[in-house]
């Protein structure tokens, strides 16, 4: 009998002392934490590396889903250019273009997103086009080009998803079973 007493403590014990440290963190977190209810004046000062700020913290959650990001638009700027490459009216392998009006008809059956690929495919130096941006109707004669053969785009674009391939946490494939 007092065996099973002095076990019952123990994990009762250990239990408290889990949940104790649990709420040590808490409150560390909570006061460097910009949203909690605390006193900007009494919030420790946060420093950061130039190129750390804004950034998730490395392998936390947030930064697997930030990588997980980049890869569907990686995923999403090759269909593009993969789309351009088949369809284009080729006269030289120097020259692989598509009017954005072709490009809106053909792209709008796979996705709604055409204008903000194109502008992250632009701002990555795999397309071209002129002009700041796009309209429909407006800009239907215009031209998108591909910079570089598609063969070379795929292969590094490749490469970059490829590298990006994050370490799987399981909470965020429970998510994304659930979804």
């Amino acid at each position: 009998m007092t065996e099973q007493t002095n076990n019952e403590d123990n994990t009762v014990l250990s239990r408290i002392m889990l949940f104790n440290e649990h709420v040590k963190q808490h409150q560390q977190w909570q006061s460097i934490n910009p949203f909690s209810h605390c006193s900007v004046k009494d919030m420790p000062k946060r420093s950061f590396l130039k190129d750390q700020y804004g950034t998730a913290p490395p392998g936390s959650l947030s930064q697997q889903r930030a990588l997980q990001a980049q890869m569907i638009s990686l995923q999403e700027i090759l269909q593009l250019c993969q789309l351009i490459n088949e369809k284009c009216e080729a006269r030289d392998s120097s020259d692989i273009s598509l009017k954005f009006g072709e490009l809106f008809e053909l792209y709008n059956h796979i996705s709604d997103k055409l204008l903000g690929t194109l502008l992250c495919a632009r701002r990555h130096k795999y397309v071209d086009f002129d002009g700041e941006t796009l309209f429909q109707g407006r800009d239907d004669a215009k031209h998108v080009r591909l910079l570089r053969p598609f063969a070379e785009l795929s292969a590094e674009i490749a490469d970059k998803i490829e590298s990006l391939r994050p370490v799987e946490h399981p909470e965020l494939r429970d998510n994304n079973e659930a979804t």
